[in-house]
């Protein structure tokens, strides 16, 4: 399909959303392939801008109630936290700026909101960010400040500018940090602060991480718990033992993807930009998302994107095909199997979602 032709279908397909809004979302056409195809809700976040405003709804996570937090950069708030329905329940106002990535976990009985500043700061209006030292911060889910971890240069560790992305916590209770707008190191934390090991970056191998963007432990691998870091810049997402060891890439052509989620027998991915099919230029406003069966690594779906092909094994390049999303950038994924989409840049819109074909979710 030429440029031309590509961009006559998406409007098609947006003419047609639109006129299916005014019969209700539910006639909107469904997005995906095979059997993961999703109804879209643009209006799920409940909340007005005045009262909870966003510049980039970055990312998301659930807390064991069943919360939805979503981690923004905007300067009034650090998070936005929902009902799964999207009905607001609050705002958390730590003053930490920058918001990019969230983890929540449990340890000790106890539950803990992580909060990374990746060094980009907005003033509440515009569209003009400062960049400057990030950090990470642990909250507790109520939003008190528990402790600001140094950063790897105050701990005496010269990698330049600490810019994080993301984090993880492990099953051995530690924390992995991916400094994906910084030195592309992962740095290893104990929750009390102390710098444990440090490891990725940028090299000549095949474990060379550029724009580690985000990073997932699967618990579940038979091989072990797994570590998987995009080097978005690649087209790549690629997987290391926890202790930094490489293993293996996923290559997916074509895509600019962010961290994994992994839910069930699947795993989900954000893309914030795609390729130009024919030409490989990447394109803003190009993003969509991806879903992986979780075992055999392949694509089953890409809502938004074009259809997933495979010749000779291999991923062909994927691309936008319908103008829904701009740049999705991280995403959560319920146990009904209901996404939730933030996007960076994107008109500082609150996250859609994407509720799966069958799942009775409303």
């Amino acid at each position: 399909m030429s440029s031309t032709s590509h961009r006559l279908a998406a409007a098609m397909f947006v003419l047609s959303a639109l006129q299916a809004f005014g019969q209700g979302e539910s006639a909107v056409p469904l997005l995906g392939h095979g059997g993961a195809r999703y109804r879209l809700e643009t209006s799920w976040a409940k909340v007005k801008p005045t009262v909870g405003p966003v510049i980039n709804a970055h990312a998301l996570a659930e807390d064991r109630d069943g919360r939805i937090y979503l981690v923004t950069d905007h300067p009034q708030n650090d998070f936005l936290v929902f009902e799964k329905n999207g009905d607001y329940v609050r705002a958390i106002r730590a003053g930490l700026g920058g918001g990019h990535g969230l983890e929540i976990f449990e340890s000790g009985g106890r539950e803990y909101l992580l909060h990374i500043d990746c060094g980009w700061h907005f003033a509440a209006e515009g569209w003009n960010p400062s960049a400057g030292q990030g950090r990470v911060t642990l909250l507790t889910t109520s939003g008190k400040v528990i402790r600001k971890f140094a950063t790897p240069a105050e701990l005496g560790v010269k990698d330049g500018k600490f810019m994080p992305c993301d984090a993880a916590h492990t099953p051995a209770g530690t924390l992995l940090i991916a400094d994906g707008y910084g030195s592309n190191y992962i740095y290893e934390y104990s929750l009390e602060g102390a710098l444990l090991n440090k490891w990725g970056g940028p090299s000549r191998s095949a474990a060379n991480l550029s724009n580690a963007h985000g990073i997932s432990i699967d618990a579940d691998d038979p091989r072990g718990p797994l570590v998987w870091v995009p080097s978005r810049s690649e087209n790549q997402i690629k997987a290391f033992r926890l202790d930094g060891s490489y293993l293996e890439t996923l290559d997916l052509p074509g895509t600019f993807a962010g961290q994994l989620v992994f839910r069930g027998d699947k795993i989900y991915t954000a893309v914030c930009w795609s390729k130009e099919k024919g030409t490989g230029k990447r394109l803003a406003n190009s993003g969509f998302v991806l879903v992986l069966d979780r075992k055999s690594k392949r694509v089953i779906s890409a809502p938004g994107g074009s259809e997933p092909v495979y010749l000779e094994g291999k991923l062909q390049p994927l691309h936008q095909t319908v103008p829904i999303f701009k740049h999705c950038h991280d995403l959560y994924v319920d146990r009904a199997g209901d996404i939730y989409v933030g996007e960076w840049n994107a008109e500082r819109r609150y996250p859609y979602k994407l509720v799966l074909e069958g799942s009775g979710s409303r």
